[in-house]
């Protein structure tokens, strides 16, 4: 079961949704933000946020400070969009699972976050071409005003290939 936020007159709307994960940590008001501004100028999506305890009231958006897990992975398997931060958890379900994943990193900058792992990690796998990465409002918003033309990335495993599991006993066997 999950408990819901101080959202309860949030609008929802029918339709495609938006899931957005901030992880369980910590808010992340910067997005969360960004997102309720723009789901006040849209009818088409309906807009579900799983917040980890924001202290703020959104009004656009369906908001969860917690989902308990078999609740969570319901709205991510079914959502038509993620757009979350760029926690590993986040990103490895999102590739296994196929889904159109838009990735808004912490930044230290923000006091979102004690270092820029986050922003590190984006990057790198953005180099792989394994997630869609957004590093500002600007560019998050044209991936939402536009979400059918977010790119769907490769799927991945959840079991490592042989290739690097091959790597890892030769570089620990020598």
């Amino acid at each position: 079961m999950a408990t819901l936020s101080k959202s309860e007159n949030t609008i929802f709307r029918e339709g495609p949704v938006i899931f957005i994960v901030t992880g369980t940590q910590a808010p992340f008001d910067r997005l969360l933000l960004i997102l309720d501004k723009w789901a006040s100028n849209q009818e088409k999506y309906t807009v579900i946020a799983q917040m980890a305890n924001s202290k703020m009231h959104f009004k656009n958006m369906h908001c969860f400070n917690y989902l308990e897990p078999d609740v969570f992975n319901e709205y991510f398997i079914n959502a038509d969009v993620i757009i979350g931060h760029a926690g590993i958890g986040t990103i490895l379900t999102a590739l296994e699972n196929e889904k159109k994943l838009v990735v808004f990193p912490r930044r230290v900058k923000y006091s979102e976050h004690r270092n820029d792992h986050q922003l590190h990690t984006a990057i790198g796998f953005e180099k792989l071409d394994l997630i869609n990465v957004a590093y500002n409002e600007n560019e998050l918003v044209r991936y939402l005003d536009n979400p059918h033309a977010i790119a769907e990335k490769k799927r991945i495993d959840n079991k490592a290939e042989r290739r690097l599991i091959d790597a890892l006993c030769s570089f620990v066997n020598k």
